[in-house]
């Protein structure tokens, strides 16, 4: 079996995924592994530059939401237990899925352990998926993590 040295844990820092954080984190401390979170902000375009403002303001919204996503990737806290990691944080913009290629293959990641939104139908379709992409195009292995399962009501 192949060392794991480097594990990739893309987050969309929603609640989602919480489980797929925690499995990276019992893959890393299993291995003694470095674990990197990586969070890719869409890119945003500026449509109308020569419009003037509020158009052409695109940087000045970019800046604001680039720093609440650093703030926000900075205080993403992992599960108890596991404060001991070796963890490296890192904030991207542009397509999610070629980011996290993009940053697998920079970083020489040996595993990606991913959570899934869990979408069907059409809103599947209509959003797409960034897990299923990232398995496709992905330069190694992908372990995806199904959300945590709602608590069922009791009678």
């Amino acid at each position: 079996m192949a060392a794991i040295k480097k594990i990739l844990c893309p987050t969309d820092l929603s609640d989602e995924c919480r489980p797929a954080l925690a499995m990276a984190c019992e893959w890393a401390k299993q291995f003694g592994a470095e674990l990197h979170l990586l969070h890719v902000v869409a890119g945003l375009s500026n449509p109308y530059p020569y419009l003037g403002p509020p158009f052409n303001e695109a940087m000045s919204w970019e800046t604001m939401i680039r720093q609440k996503a650093r703030d926000a990737l900075t205080a993403c806290e992992l599960p108890e237990g596991f404060a001991l990691l070796r963890v490296v944080r890192e904030l991207r913009s542009g397509s999610p899925v070629a980011q996290i290629e993009e940053y697998a293959k920079e970083k020489g990641i040996d595993l990606i352990v991913m959570g899934t939104h869990g979408r069907s139908g059409f809103s599947h379709l209509l959003l797409g998926s960034v897990a299923e992409n990232v398995v496709r195009r992905a330069p190694c292995s992908v372990l995806t993590v199904r959300p945590a399962e709602p608590p069922k009501p009791t009678a």
